[in-house]
């Protein structure tokens, strides 16, 4: 299983000419802000990006934010911290 740290910094950056990152952002969020935010462009401009994690050593690719993408449409969304306190109560 994998995780993703959904709260983390993360940056976008342009892929260059040579396909690779280029050290410029152009947008910064978390991982979840910055997957919204290319969520809405066009397939395209998708393939066209990075998302770079600022503190981490891990970054998403174009191959790899379709797959992101994918996989985050279809999670569904964990138990909210009501939720959690009211299991805790019950225990």
């Amino acid at each position: 299983m994998t995780t993703y740290p959904l709260s983390e910094p993360a940056s976008i950056v342009p892929v260059t000419a040579s396909g690779d990152p280029s050290p410029a952002d152009i947008g910064r969020g978390t991982l979840e802000e910055c997957v919204a935010i290319v969520a809405a462009q066009s397939a395209d401009r998708q393939r066209a990006m990075f998302i770079r994690m600022d503190d981490l050593d891990l970054e998403f690719g174009p191959d790899e934010i379709g797959e992101l993408l994918q996989y985050l449409g279809a999670e569904k969304p964990g138990l909210s911290d009501t939720q959690i306190t009211e299991i805790k109560a019950d225990l």
